[in-house]
């Protein structure tokens, strides 16, 4: 059986998180962002909700895994290895492989942070380590559970 596949986007605002898990996971992504966005696409933004802006994505987070869809991406900032820690739990809890994605561009944000906000949140940057599976472990993963399950349909 193949192994679902969550992945952590992150980045400073402006980086193309929302763009790029928006193309890798179409059906399934999801930021704490969300939560302050409207029907009419308008961005709404109030700091004292921000905890249960992200309460929210977690949620939605474990819907989708409940859910068993095939591919799911978060896209917040991650800014610090604790902000992750959720979404390792929930990995491993609903059995999914986890990748994390660190984009480094600059775009401009679309949500307005200041620039000396952004500036805080590259000062405070952590790299997420010690709790990642390598690319090349759950590749070889996928592949020999493709294998053995190809081989079990071969043999009934």
């Amino acid at each position: 059986m193949l192994t679902n596949t969550l992945i952590l986007v992150r980045g400073l605002p402006g980086s193309a998180k929302s763009t790029l898990a928006k193309k890798l996971a179409p059906q399934a992504n999801f930021a704490a962002d969300d939560f302050f966005t409207d029907e009419a696409g308008n961005y709404n933004f109030d700091p004292s909700l921000i905890q249960q802006a992200h309460e929210s994505c977690q949620g939605r987070t474990q819907m989708a895994m409940l859910d068993k869809e095939p591919v799911i991406a978060v896209h917040n900032t991650f800014s610090k290895a604790w902000e992750a820690k959720p979404y390792f739990a929930l990995a491993e809890r609903f059995g999914y492989s986890i990748f994390v994605v660190e984009c480094q561009n600059d775009f401009g944000n679309i949500h307005g942070v200041p620039d000396h906000v952004i500036q805080r949140m590259r000062e405070r940057w952590e790299p997420l380590r010690g709790e990642l599976v390598p690319l090349w472990t759950t590749i070889k993963i996928r592949f020999w559970d493709w294998y053995y399950a190809t081989k079990r349909r071969l043999r009934s």
